[in-house]
């Protein structure tokens, strides 16, 4: 039963980015798929000693409003049930929501526990955008001490393909010169920015 599946309401940061989020937590692994405001979703997997697995794609308008709906419907379910005790078992589920102009929610229940019709809905949108970005999306790479080199080939979140054409000086920081795709298009982008833009490093 749900009044025995949920935990006391509290509070999430005052100005999340995220529409819906979910954590399950079975042992020492956990998952997690966002849904942010500006349409890209987020899965990262992984545990203790072990580096995220982080995939990301970005939803249409059309899906992104539609999760929006979800979470909007399945707020005031979880508003009305949410000061309700956990009930035991293996693993859990801790669920975000902050649709736009109500209060950040966070509940967490057993994750054995039948929920309403609501939050069964949201879950198996949920568990449809999880399942997409394991088959669809790009890991990325790490690009956290990578340094760009002259003729390499790069993928970047948005799916472009760009290719490092020079590397300048400006000052204290470095702009790089890339070519998009196979065409004429140039391109300067700060190398902080193409970092975290990257995705991955492609052969051509």
């Amino acid at each position: 039963m749900i009044v025995g599946a949920l935990l006391a309401l509290v509070a999430a940061a005052p100005t999340p980015t995220f529409v819906v989020e979910r954590v399950v937590t079975v042992g020492e692994r956990t998952v997690r798929v966002s849904v942010f405001r500006d349409g890209v979703i987020v899965l990262a997997r992984g545990g203790p000693g072990k580096p995220n697995e982080v995939l990301r794609q970005t939803l249409t308008p059309v899906e992104l409003q539609v999760v929006s709906q979800v979470v909007e419907e399945c707020y005031p379910e979880v508003e009305r049930f949410a000061a309700a005790g956990q009930a035991p078992g293996a693993g859990s589920v801790e669920l975000r929501l902050a649709p736009a102009g109500r209060e950040p929610l966070t509940v967490k229940f057993a994750l054995l526990a039948v929920p309403s019709l609501a939050m069964g809905r949201l879950g198996r949108s949920l568990d449809a955008l999880e399942a997409r970005l394991a088959r669809d999306a790009i890991p990325r790479e790490d690009f956290t001490d990578w340094r760009p080199a002259v003729g390499e080939w790069l993928q970047l979140e948005d799916g472009r393909v760009v290719k490092v054409i020079e590397l300048l000086t400006a000052g204290d920081h470095v702009v790089v010169e890339v070519q998009v795709g196979d065409g004429p298009a140039l391109q300067f982008i700060n190398e902080s920015d193409l970092r975290r833009a990257a995705v991955r490093r492609v052969q051509r």
